[in-house]
C-alpha cells in the first residue's frame, strides 16, 4: 500500500470514529407517591436524572424547563404548588464524592443558556464536591397537587457545562397545576384522583 492510500486510509477511519462517537445527553424520569408524612404535602415527586456531556468538561448546573410551550403558567403558581428540602438531591461528582444542590425556580429562564428565557427550576450544585462530565442524580420535590402525567413537548431538561449546553427529555409524572404544564385531560383526571387518596 502506498503512503498516499495508507494517508489516506487513516483519514477516511478517523471520520468514521468520529461519525460514531456518543453525542451530549441528559434524560431525567419523575416518579410520584403519596407522603407517609401526614403532616407534609401529599406528593413526593422523584427525579431521577442521568446525563453525559460528550466532552473533557464537568457539568455545571441543569434545569427543568416548565411551560415553554403553552405559556400559561406564572412563578406564583409555581412557588404555590412547588417545594423542596434544602439541599433538593445529590449526584455523583468527581473522584466519587457525592455532590449537593440546591433548587430555585426562576422566571427569568436561564440567562447562561440561549434561548432558554421561560419559567425554570435549576438545579445549581454547592461548592465543594464537584459534577463529572458523566453522572446521575436523585432530586426531590414536594407537592399538594395529584401527579399527571408528563408532556414531553412543555417539560424538558438542559444542562450546562463549560460554555456549551444539551436539551434534553423527561419523562413520567408532574403536579397537575390548573395553568397547565401539561395537558388539560391529565390535570382533569389528576384533580379527580386527588379527592379520593
Amino acid at each position: 500500500m502506498t503512503f498516499k492510500r495508507t494517508l489516506l486510509l487513516v483519514f477516511v477511519l478517523s471520520l468514521l470514529a468520529a461519525g460514531v462517537q456518543a453525542q451530549c445527553d441528559i434524560s431525567g424520569d419523575i416518579t410520584a407517591a403519596q407522603n407517609t408524612d401526614p403532616n407534609g404535602p401529599a406528593w413526593v415527586y422523584t427525579l431521577t436524572m442521568t446525563w453525559d456531556t460528550d466532552a473533557k468538561y464537568a457539568l455545571s448546573h441543569f434545569d427543568v424547563l416548565i411551560d415553554g410551550v403553552s405559556g400559561g403558567c406564572t412563578l406564583a403558581d409555581l412557588m404555590g404548588h412547588l417545594w423542596w428540602d434544602d439541599p433538593i438531591g445529590t449526584s455523583d461528582g468527581e473522584g466519587g464524592c457525592t455532590v449537593s444542590y440546591y433548587g430555585e425556580l426562576s422566571d427569568n429562564g436561564d440567562p447562561s443558556i440561549p434561548g432558554v428565557t421561560d419559567l425554570l427550576l435549576k438545579f445549581e450544585p454547592y461548592a465543594g464536591c464537584e459534577p463529572a462530565n458523566v453522572g446521575s442524580g436523585v432530586f426531590t420535590f414536594y407537592s399538594d397537587l395529584a401527579p399527571v402525567p408528563v408532556d414531553e413537548d412543555i417539560l424538558s431538561l438542559v444542562d450546562k457545562y463549560a460554555g456549551n449546553y444539551c436539551f434534553g427529555h423527561l419523562t413520567g409524572m408532574f403536579p397537575g397545576m390548573d395553568c397547565d404544564p401539561v395537558d388539560n385531560e391529565a390535570v382533569s383526571f389528576g384533580a379527580v384522583k386527588g379527592l379520593y387518596r
